[in-house]
C-alpha cells in the first residue's frame, strides 16, 4: 500500500513539473512516469538513467591549494532532493545555493569553480539559484565548468557564473522547457474503472490524466511553457549580458552544442579542462578583485594582542573585528570604495525593481523594505498574473477585429513590422518582450522569420 501511495505522488510530482531537460533525459522521464503508472518496477538501472549517476546529494564544496571553491553540481535537478536522491542521488537547488554563499563568505576561498555535469531538470528554484550566483559573483569570481553535459537548467545555473568552460568533447545547450501529460482513460476503460471528479473552477481539471487533453488543456500547458521559456531566455539573456533577441536568435531554439560549436555559437567562453577553469577562476580573481581581505592589516591606533599600550606604534588586527570607523582612519580610499560598491548596489536594486513595471504601490513598498529582486519579482508575477491573461485576450479580439478586409490579419512581412508587433504586444498585454516575441512569434512566422535572419 506504501508503495503504491509512494508511486502515486512520484508521478504527481514528474507529470506535474516543468522541465528544462535535455530532450533524450525527458524521454527518460517519461517512461519512468509511465512504469510508475503501470506498476512496474522502477528500481536499479531505470532509475539510475533517470536521476543521473551521481555519487548523491551534491557535497560540500573543496578549495584547492590556491584558494578555488569547487562546487559540484551532479545529476538531475531539483528544489529539493527527494524523489532522485533516494535512490541514485542528484543536486538541490537549495543546496547548492548554499554552498555558494558559504563559498562567497569563505575567507579561505579567493574564486569559485562549478563542477557541472547534468542535462537539466525541473524549474523551481532556479530563479533563486541564479540570483544567488550572480551575487556572489559581484564578490569572488565564479566560472562554470563542464566536461559532459551542461543544458537546460544546468546552462540556466552555470550561464549565471562570470564565465564559462567546457571541454572539447562537452555537449553544452537545449535551452528551452516542457512538460507532459498522460492520458489513462484508455487504461482505465481496460480495467473497468470509470473516475468521476468534482471540481470547482474552470482551469481546475482541464489537464486531468482520467480524459484526452483538450485543445483548451493544450492551450493552458502551452502557456505554463512559454512563460517558463521567456524566463529561461531573460535569464540567460540578463547572466550573459546579451539582448533577449540575441539569445532568441542565437541559444534559445533548444539545440545543444559540442565544445568548439558551443563556444562558436556563443554557449561557453573558453573550452578547456578543469585545470583550465580554476586558472581562469584565479586569473579573474587577481584581475577583477585584487583587493585580497583575507589577509590581516597593520592599522594604526590599535594594540596587538598580548602587548601593552606603551608598546607603541602600529599593531595588527584582523579584519574581521574591523570596525568601519577603523578602516576610514586606516585607508580612505578603501572604505571609499565599500561606499561606492554599497550605493552601486543599492542602484542596481532599485533599478531592477522599476524596470520591472509592476504596480507602484507594490513597488514603492519593495524599495522602501529593502525587498530582494528576485522575490519582488515572484511578488509582481502573482500579482500580475489574472490581468494580464485578460489583457492578452482582449488584445488578440482587437487584432482579429482591426486585422484588415474580409477579416483576414494585415500581412506583416518583414522584421520592422515584427518589432512593432512585438512592442504593441508587450504595451497591450503588459507582458515582458521575450514573451511578446514568443506570441507574436507564432501569431506571425513570417515576419518572426525575417526578423530572425536579420539578426544574424
Amino acid at each position: 500500500m506504501m508503495a503504491q501511495i509512494r508511486a502515486k505522488r512520484s508521478v504527481a510530482a514528474l507529470t506535474g513539473e516543468v522541465w528544462a531537460l535535455e530532450p533524450g533525459k525527458l524521454i527518460q522521464v517519461a517512461d519512468f512516469a509511465q512504469a510508475l503508472i503501470e506498476g512496474r518496477e522502477t528500481g536499479g538501472e531505470m532509475f539510475t538513467q533517470v536521476a543521473g549517476d551521481s555519487i548523491g546529494a551534491v557535497k560540500p564544496y573543496v578549495v584547492t591549494e590556491d584558494g578555488v571553491a569547487v562546487i559540484s553540481v551532479e545529476g538531475v535537478i531539483a528544489r529539493r532532493l527527494n524523489l532522485f536522491s533516494d535512490i541514485s542521488g542528484g543536486c538541490s537547488t537549495e543546496l547548492l545555493g548554499t554552498y555558494v554563499r558559504m563559498a562567497s563568505d569563505d575567507r579561505a576561498v579567493r574564486a569559485i569553480a562549478m563542477d557541472i555535469n547534468s542535462s537539466g531538470g525541473g524549474v523551481f528554484g532556479l530563479t533563486d539559484l541564479v540570483a544567488t550566483i550572480r551575487t556572489a559573483r559581484e564578490v569572488k569570481p565564479i566560472v562554470a565548468f563542464s566536461p559532459e553535459l551542461m543544458c537546460s537548467a544546468a546552462y540556466w545555473i552555470g550561464s549565471a557564473a562570470n564565465e564559462l568552460v567546457c571541454t572539447v568533447d562537452a555537449e553544452v545547450g537545449s535551452v528551452g522547457v516542457a512538460c507532459m501529460h498522460f492520458d489513462r482513460s484508455g487504461k482505465d476503460a481496460n480495467e473497468g474503472i470509470k473516475r468521476t471528479v468534482l471540481y470547482a473552477g474552470e482551469y481546475k481539471r482541464v489537464t486531468s490524466d482520467e480524459k484526452p487533453l483538450s485543445d483548451k488543456g493544450v492551450a493552458y500547458l502551452q502557456q505554463k511553457v512559454d512563460f517558463y521559456y521567456s524566463l529561461f531566455v531573460e535569464a540567460v539573456a540578463k547572466n550573459r549580458g546579451m539582448s533577449v533577441e540575441e539569445v532568441l536568435s542565437k541559444l534559445a531554439d533548444g539545440s545543444t552544442k559540442i565544445g568548439t560549436e558551443a563556444q562558436a555559437a556563443g554557449f561557453v567562453h573558453h573550452i578547456g579542462n578543469m585545470e583550465f577553469a580554476i586558472a581562469r577562476a584565479l586569473d579573474l580573481s587577481a584581475s577583477i578583485y585584487p583587493i585580497n581581505l583575507t589577509q590581516e592589516a597593520d592599522m594604526p591606533g590599535t594594540t596587538p594582542q598580548g602587548a601593552g599600550a606603551d608598546n607603541g606604534g602600529s599593531a595588527t588586527l584582523e579584519l574581521s573585528a574591523l570596525t568601519a570607523e577603523q578602516l576610514t582612519q586606516a585607508n580612505p580610499d578603501l572604505a571609499a570604495h565599500f561606499v561606492a560598491a554599497g550605493a552601486n548596489d543599492e542602484r542596481k536594486r532599485c533599478v531592477e525593481l522599476l524596470e520591472a513595471g509592476a504596480d507602484s504601490k507594490l513597488t514603492i513598498a519593495a524599495v522602501k523594505d529593502g525587498t530582494d529582486p528576485a522575490a519582488f519579482f515572484k511578488q509582481a508575477l502573482d500579482a500580475e498574473r489574472s490581468g494580464k491573461a485578460a489583457a492578452l485576450e482582449d488584445f488578440e479580439k482587437s487584432m482579429a477585429k482591426s486585422a484588415g478586409q474580409s477579416g483576414k490579419e494585415t500581412a506583416a512581412k518583414d522584421g520592422d513590422n515584427f518589432e512593432a508587433l512585438v512592442e504593441s504586444h508587450m504595451e497591450s498585454a503588459k507582458c515582458s518582450k521575450g514573451q511578446a516575441l514568443l506570441a507574436m512569434g507564432r501569431k506571425h512566422p513570417e515576419a518572426h522569420a525575417a526578423w530572425l535572419a536579420a539578426q544574424n
